[in-house]
């Protein structure tokens, strides 16, 4: 009898294929490794494995991994570039250097080799070895704003203060002067050339655009009381980091891209410290269904980073995903007590309570958080939307109603705002004609969303224009076709239509779909019986 499948180098294979595929790297890296123990000289085997070992972040295995993937693939590029940042992170620039020349260069490699090769030449003090290596990336458009940003932290690390400016003004007038890490860069350059008033109205401007980020709130502080901008990127190391981190940022369009695990992992050997490249690594694995391994990745942010708040509140929101609710609401509401003036704990306690359906205690956090804000503004219109709809939820139409109409006084024409008060009007029998115009205006921002159009085929059906109506909800269920709501709307509306046949395939199919409970009994009397006759519905009987 043969040796069972699970034991043998095969059967650890596929489960680690499995693995992999749903996007597990833990497991993927241990049926890798058993597989590979069991069949040593299978070089698919080394390169899987190490693949996998890296995105769980073993560095050390990953090194002796590549140095065996090499021994079969010369010019393997994953094995050169995790070898050539082992060398770099030491300070051996020269081999690093080799690794790089001998790798093939396809997709992002070809954006992040040339980075890494200039900041080698940083290192070595070869400017213009790190510039000719930049300007290979000229007449990229995707890669241009990398090639500029690097080229000006390279050239500040060098001494070369005039050319690094002029670099600095280049990336600031492309489409990167959003970016919280070129705004600190050029910010902290300023500072050296004694333009501390410069630098601190950059901060001002920019936070009146992106109000409440922690980051460059934080370093306006510093300059602030000390006059010191301290550079996002010190030296070589630092800026090889920053360029795997800005290669894997590049990657993150699909947030699950295992590149952009690996990219992560190698910045943070590197540098550690690099607490932005810990939120975007805790983002991917979050992204990947991986709620435990991203909280210990965000549990790494120390609690003097600009990040630390964001990583609390991520870390609360994972351990929701994990249904461990009470510590959740235990980690914000501490979070809250830290902060006095803080909504977000609050808010997100609130959120949480509100997905899982405890729509008063909900409020009560919404509550507390919109008790904290002295003046309220077009920021806050989604903490009433929020509260809105809890109390909605709660039986507490009045404060509801309040609600939203001052999130809409706060942020006018929303379609959320517009489709949730208009829709609630509707079911109440209250301010039709008002309701179908604000649904409509909601549609005309959002003419793909399945809930708005199903709001406007509703108030159309409500109105009596029942063939108008048809039309609106056939688009919202194909919009929306796993909706049981939007179905039983549907076949409500063929009723009223005349079509009783597709009236009766709409309701069982609402049934099917999961109906609420409070709205199964309703469903099966229409299937029975059907929809009553107008006449009776108008005279209430």
């Amino acid at each position: 009898m043969g040796e069972p499948l699970a034991d043998t180098a095969l059967g650890n294979y596929l489960a680690a294929r499995v693995a992999r595929l749903e996007r597990d790297t833990d497991a993927a890296a241990q049926f890798y490794s058993v597989a590979l123990d069991k069949d040593p000289t299978n070089a698919r085997l080394v390169g899987r494995t190490m693949l996998m070992v890296l995105a769980e972040g073993e560095m050390q295995r990953s090194f002796e991994l590549a140095e065996r993937q090499l021994a079969v693939q010369e010019a393997d590029p994953t094995a050169r570039l995790i070898l050539a940042v082992r060398d770099m992170r030491n300070g051996d620039w020269e081999p690093a250097r080799e690794h790089l020349l001998k790798s093939r260069r396809a997709g992002i490699a070809t954006l992040l080799y040339p980075m890494l090769q200039a900041w080698i030449e940083t290192a070595e003090g070869d400017g213009a070895a790190a510039r000719q290596a930049l300007e290979s990336l000229s007449g990229q458009n995707a890669f241009d704003a990398f090639r500029l940003f690097h080229s000006a932290l390279a050239n500040d690390i060098l001494g070369d203060a005039k050319t690094a400016g002029a670099f600095h003004r280049q990336t600031m007038a492309g489409g990167s002067r959003a970016a919280t890490r070129v705004i600190l860069a050029y910010a902290a350059h300023l500072t050296r050339q004694g333009q501390t008033d410069e630098a601190a109205e950059l901060f001002a401007d920019y936070l009146k655009e992106y109000p409440e980020n922690a980051v460059i709130e934080q370093a306006a502080a510093r300059l602030s009381k000390d006059g010191i901008v301290e550079m996002p990127v010190a030296d070589a190391v630092q800026g090889a980091a920053e360029a795997l981190m800005g290669a894997a940022g590049a990657l993150t369009r699909d947030r699950t891209s295992q590149g952009a695990i690996i990219y992560l992992r190698l910045a943070l050997y590197l540098r550690p410290d690099l607490d932005a490249a810990h939120m975007l690594l805790g983002d991917v694995l979050e992204a990947n269904g991986r709620y435990a391994a991203s909280n210990a990745v965000y549990a790494k942010v120390p609690s003097s980073s600009p990040y630390y708040w964001d990583a609390r509140i991520r870390i609360a929101s994972n351990l929701n995903r994990l249904d461990k609710v009470d510590d959740t609401l235990t980690l914000l509401r501490e979070m809250a007590g830290l902060r006095d003036s803080d909504t977000t704990a609050l808010v997100t306690a609130g959120d949480i309570l509100r997905s899982r359906e405890r729509y008063a205690e909900a409020v009560a956090d919404y509550d507390r958080a919109l008790d904290r804000v002295a003046v309220l503004d077009d920021r806050h219109w989604a903490i009433l939307y929020a509260r809105g709809i809890a109390l909605e939820r709660s039986q507490q139409w009045p404060r509801a109603e309040q609600d939203f109409l001052k999130a809409l006084e706060l942020r006018p024409e929303h379609p959320l705002v517009l489709n949730y008060l208009g829709y609630s009007w509707i079911e109440k029998g209250i301010n039709i004609e008002d309701a179908r115009k604000m649904i409509e205006r909601a549609v005309e921002q959002r003419p793909n969303d399945g809930y708005i159009v199903d709001s406007l085929g509703w108030v159309l059906y409500r109105i009596g224009r029942f063939d108008e109506a048809v039309g609106q909800l056939e688009r919202a269920v194909e919009l929306r076709p796993e909706d049981p709501v939007i179905n039983d709307h549907l076949g409500d509306a063929y009723w009223r239509a005349g079509r009783h046949l597709e009236a009766r395939f709409q309701w069982r199919h609402a049934l099917a779909l999961g109906a609420q409970p409070e709205e199964v009994e309703k469903i099966r009397e229409k299937l029975r019986n059907g929809l009553p006759p107008l006449s009776a519905v108008n005279s209430g009987t």
